[in-house]
Parts: C-alpha cells; sequence; structure tokens
C-alpha cells in the first residue's frame, strides 16, 4: 500500500518556513515571472496564489498593482507572507490558511490562479485542478508548476545519493511517485476541467560558492531533508550531516557548484 506523501502535509512545511523563505523564494523568481507572463493579466487583477508558499509570487504580483487571494495550509508560510506583506506596504494581499483541495473563495470571480510547486503534492490533485477552475471567471488563465524528472540535475541527484548512503536504512524518506513530471502527465490531469493546456518548459539555474554551501542550503530548505532531520533528532542528524557534506565534496569538487532546476508550467484556460 502507498504510504501518503508527507509532503502533502502541513508539517515539513513549518518546519522550514523561515529557511524556505530566505533561500528558496528568490531562486524562484524566473519562475514567477514566467507563470505571470503565461497567465496573460488583465490590469489591476484579482488572482489567487494557492499553496503560496511565503508569498513567491503573491508578493511580485501584488506589487504590481493586482490584489491577491494567497492560500497555504502551513499557518508559518502564511505567518511570513503577512509580515512581509506588512513590511513592503502590501494591502492588497489577503493571506489565509486552507485547503487547496476547498478553496474558500466564491465562483468565477478570479482572473488568474496560480499553484508553483503546490498543487503537484496535493493528495486529490484532480480535485485541486478543479477547484481552480471554479473559481475563475470565463476565459481566464490557471498556470500549474511542477518539476520536471530529478535526473535532469545531475548535481541534486549526487547530493541527494550521498544522503540514502548517509542514513540508517529505517531513516530514509520513503520512495514517493513522481507528480506531473512529464508534459504528457501534466495535461492529462489539467485537460479534464481546462481546455486549450499547454506545457512550457522553464529553467532556472543556482550557484553556490561550494558542495558544502549547497549542501548547507539544502539542510535548511529541502522538504524531505527538513522532515528527515526532524524525526531523526539534531543529535543523530550531526554525523549524518558531516558525512553528507564530505562526500559531496569528494564528489562535486572544493569549487564553485552549480544547480539547474528544470520545470513544467501547465496553463490552462477556464
Amino acid at each position: 500500500m502507498t504510504q501518503p506523501n508527507p509532503l502533502a502535509t502541513p508539517t515539513a512545511w513549518n518546519l522550514l518556513a523561515s529557511a524556505y523563505e530566505a533561500e528558496v523564494l528568490p531562486t524562484f523568481q524566473h519562475f514567477v515571472e514566467e507563470a505571470l507572463r503565461l497567465s496573460d493579466l488583465p490590469a489591476s487583477a484579482l488572482i489567487a496564489d494557492v499553496a503560496c508558499g511565503p508569498g513567491t509570487l503573491a508578493l511580485v504580483a501584488a506589487s504590481r498593482g493586482h490584489t491577491v487571494d494567497a492560500l497555504d495550509f502551513s499557518p508559518e508560510m502564511i505567518a511570513l507572507l503577512e509580515q512581509t506583506a506588512r513590511a513592503r506596504g502590501l494591502g492588497s494581499i489577503r493571506a489565509r490558511v486552507g485547503d487547496g483541495q476547498a478553496l474558500p473563495f466564491p465562483d468565477g470571480r478570479h482572473d488568474a490562479a496560480f499553484s508553483l510547486f503546490g498543487l503537484m503534492f496535493f493528495p486529490d490533485r484532480a480535485r485541486g485542478f478543479a477547484e481552480l477552475r471554479r473559481i475563475l471567471r470565463p476565459g481566464a488563465r490557471a498556470v500549474v508548476s511542477s518539476w520536471q524528472p530529478l535526473d535532469r540535475s545531475p548535481t541534486l541527484v549526487t547530493v541527494l545519493g550521498a544522503l540514502q548512503q548517509a542514513l540508517p536504512d529505517a531513516a530514509a524518506p520513503p520512495a514517493q511517485p513522481p507528480p506531473l513530471v512529464t508534459p504528457e502527465a501534466c495535461r492529462a490531469e489539467m485537460e479534464p476541467v481546462f481546455r486549450a493546456v499547454e506545457v512550457h518548459p522553464a529553467s532556472s539555474q543556482l550557484a553556490f560558492p561550494s558542495a558544502a554551501a549547497l549542501w548547507a542550503s539544502l539542510e535548511r530548505s529541502m522538504p524531505p531533508v527538513a522532515l528527515t532531520r526532524h524525526r531523526l533528532g539534531e543529535q543523530a542528524w550531526g554525523p549524518i550531516s558531516g558525512r553528507v557534506r564530505d562526500a559531496v565534496t569528494e564528489r562535486l569538487g572544493a569549487g564553485p557548484v552549480r544547480v539547474n532546476l528544470h520545470a513544467w508550467l501547465s496553463v490552462g484556460i477556464a
């Protein structure tokens, strides 16, 4: 029997909320820009950012004059978004804790809906797509992003392989079926409720001064790693982390390291 995906619960996201905001949010800027471009937004639009995290897209959209209904199931993520919005004077973000599979918004009001690397983890993705469709006005667009296969990022494969080798067998995160990693899978899940579905590739690159710096960042901001660390406790985690750091330094070298990120942006019209 397939175990529930631990990333479909708030626990991991609450654990890493601060690090996610500081380290991951800026790296997603390219994907945000592509998603907004593909959405064909009118001026002063009303949009929904579902599974918004710390405001990866919501903050950019609000700064450009749009009103954003931002929702996430992690209270820590929503607290960070509200704090950042206040600091930037962005009163047009309406953030709340909620379930992306049961959106607390009326039918047919929004000019666009987004879910960047969020809906891909929903236990019921079909319901997630249906809810995005329900809240959109006719002709409005939804943009949903997901990751391409991990093997397109050899550096991450190396790091995660080192982690698997360093962990006790019982501590390894359970394998999960990859969600929405091909254009065919993206279309198959979006087309039942949207028309004219198109799947666009998008890529970004991150630079780190060393393999050790990359691993330190992943420790703080990668959900499966954060969950494993939390489950084991800091005393057990320390030696494991050291072994991973040493292994990735040996395999990737002591100099700067680059990580390629490849995503799909699926766009459908209501």
